[in-house]
């Protein structure tokens, strides 16, 4: 495994796309920066993990495909490496070339943006839940995007794959979102001079379509690393306090439903 990291990451260096992805997301996090004029801190720490997803496709799609192309992953087995260490080497350098790309975005917003915006202003833990989330939510873009990758010897299919994927994750999370949020009241309310908001009223929304069809909605939004982002860049505290057990447990099949299927496959 040590031999297979030390190679990929020195294959790393000398990728184009690892390198797009660091300048992209260095332009992502500058663009972000200045295209408010006045915001929170809060909001720009978890912008960026709304569309790395997009990135990560991209990336393992291209850098996991380049070892089929170049007959890498052919050479890796015949000179004794297990399909099992590849594969998860190949999903290691993913996570952490992935990580390194939030880092640079973090450090750049907190650079920047504390002059621009002031200091953070959400608790410590709740930050620290953020960046639980964060991570993990990485790691569950990787797992799927690797398990695709490593399973289709073909570059080209594998990264529209990995595309087509991103998007259906972001559509349908944005329709189980909606009914995963859903409320049972219309709340009439007002806010006062110092911008808080009170609860004037409520009545039954007819439009709620039930708990239990919110319960099923709410499963099958944070079970999708898109949906999670989601609710990263919304910072709600209940749901950052679930996602875990969804992210954990999603990473655990996709890895073992992976290396099953690739210590299974046939290479050419």
């Amino acid at each position: 495994m040590i031999k297979l990291l030390k190679a990929g990451f020195f294959r790393l260096k000398k990728d184009v796309v690892f390198w797009l992805f660091i300048f992209l997301t260095i332009g992502l996090a500058i663009f972000t920066l200045f295209r408010h004029e006045e915001t929170k801190l809060d909001v720009l720490i978890n912008e960026f993990i709304m569309y790395i997803g997009l990135l990560i496709a991209i990336f393992v799609s291209i850098f996991v495909g380049k070892e089929y192309s170049q007959g890498i992953i052919r050479n890796k087995i015949i000179v004794g490496h297990s399909r099992i260490s590849i594969f998860f080497s190949n999903l290691i350098i993913s996570i952490i070339t992935s990580s390194l790309c939030e880092i640079i975005y973090l450090v750049l917003v907190f650079l920047i943006g504390i002059p621009l915006f002031g200091q953070m202003q959400m608790p410590l833990s709740q930050f620290a839940l953020v960046i639980l989330n964060t991570i993990l939510v990485i790691i569950s873009f990787c797992s799927i995007f690797n398990f695709i990758a490593m399973i289709c010897s073909e570059i080209t299919i594998s990264t529209t794959i990995c595309i087509i994927l991103f998007i259906a994750m972001y559509v349908a999370q944005g329709s189980f979102g909606l009914i995963a949020n859903s409320n049972k009241y219309i709340n009439h309310t007002y806010t006062d001079e110092n911008g808080n908001t009170h609860i004037i009223s409520q009545e039954p929304d007819p439009n709620y379509p039930g708990d239990q069809k919110v319960k099923q909605a709410k499963i099958i939004y944070l079970s999708i690393p898109q949906g999670q982002a989601m609710e990263i860049g919304n910072n709600d505290l209940e749901f950052l306090q679930q996602m875990p057990f969804y992210s954990i447990s999603l990473i655990v099949i996709i890895n073992i439903l992976g290396v099953y299927i690739f210590s299974k496959k046939e290479l050419k």
